[in-house]
């Protein structure tokens, strides 16, 4: 199975790496603006080649003597959110209506995929869903993990920096459980986002754009869900925390518009990457404390998977304290640096 996780990995980098060469010798400019953190224009649409990437991937799993499981619902959720995304980069959709699609593909996907039936701390403590409850809980994952992975994919290697460390953590996690479309995907992800990282790194020569941050947040989630909604109590909570840096930056940046009575569908520059960019720090430290970050949750929830029912949810609460701290504490400092500037 190693070895063929390996080939997976590798076909998934070539084949990332060559459609992202062919989109910058494209040369389809990203135009700076506004929310922007590059300041020339820039070949973007390279991130499709994680798409390549995943099909080629999931074509190799159709041949390999595995059970294929949730694999052809995993291909289909990625497949539709990258055409989402690529048809936003070229006709640039309204946010309502990007929402609107994003909301139904992720909805059905999770019917498809499955849902975990149970909100499970341990086997023997846990709260039984509703299966309306359990599919607008896996619909919403799905949906807010892509969304976040396209709000975080504004940096030079950001979104390799935090969705490589997430699709090695499923490819663990699901040989561990037994749950190979998970380890595929996982795969399929990481191995793509390598390829493009040769073209990414800063200075980016070209960048994902819509269609490549869609593909590959629909690739993480699909991957975690089909591991997610098997009924294993600590899976429900590694889906989350291997790109908590990712949901955490987010969500808590949502939080604190809401307060100052900016939540709204407008593009901004507050996220804490960006302010800390704003502070002076490069797209190079950005993305490598970003992925520190997120090879530490992936350790955290790797190392609970070996130790006693609750670990991967106290793994999870902890990770999710820390890094939320942390997020005061490094807003405040950029907040300060970019004043004094």
């Amino acid at each position: 199975m190693g070895m063929m996780l390996a080939i997976c990995t590798l076909i998934a980098v070539l084949i990332s790496f060559g459609v992202a060469a062919l989109v910058w010798r494209a040369g389809v400019l990203d135009m700076p603006g506004h929310r922007s953190l590059h300041e020339t224009p820039t070949p973007r649409g390279g991130g499709i080649g994680t798409l390549a990437a995943a099909g080629a991937a999931f074509l190799w799993l159709a041949f390999a003597p595995v059970p294929g499981g949730s694999a052809l619902a995993i291909l289909a959720l990625t497949a539709l959110m990258g055409a989402l995304g690529t048809a936003d980069d070229i006709f640039g959709l309204s946010s309502r209506t990007k929402f609107a699609l994003m909301a139904v593909i992720a909805l059905s996907a999770a019917w498809f995929i499955g849902v975990p039936g149970y909100l499970a701390v341990t086997e023997t403590v846990y709260l039984a869903l509703p299966a309306w409850v359990a599919l607008a809980g896996a619909g919403l994952f799905i949906f807010v993990t892509v969304n976040a992975v396209n709000f975080m994919d504004g940096s030079d290697g950001m979104l390799v920096a935090g969705l490589v460390p997430g699709g090695a953590g499923l490819v663990l996690a699901g040989l561990a459980t037994g749950h190979l479309d998970t380890s595929f995907a996982g795969a399929a992800l990481a191995g793509g986002l390598a390829g493009f990282l040769i073209l990414n790194r800063p200075p980016a020569k070209v960048f994902a754009g819509d269609g490549g941050s869609l593909t590959a947040g629909a690739l993480y989630a699909g991957g975690a869900l089909a591991m997610a909604g098997s009924g294993f109590s600590g899976a429900l909570w590694l889906a989350p925390l291997f790109i908590l840096p990712f949901l955490a930056d987010v969500l808590l940046t949502m939080a604190r518009r809401a307060a100052g009575r900016r939540l709204d569908m407008e593009a901004h520059r507050e996220h804490l990457y960006q302010r800390l960019i704003a502070a002076g720090w490069s797209h190079g430290r950005i993305a490598l404390v970003y992925a520190g970050a997120s090879a530490l949750c992936v350790l955290a929830g790797l190392l609970a998977l070996q130790g006693p029912q609750g670990a991967a949810f106290a793994a999870f609460a902890v990770m999710t304290c820390v890094l939320s701290a942390l997020y005061v504490l490094a807003g405040r400092y950029a907040d300060g640096a970019s004043a004094a500037s």
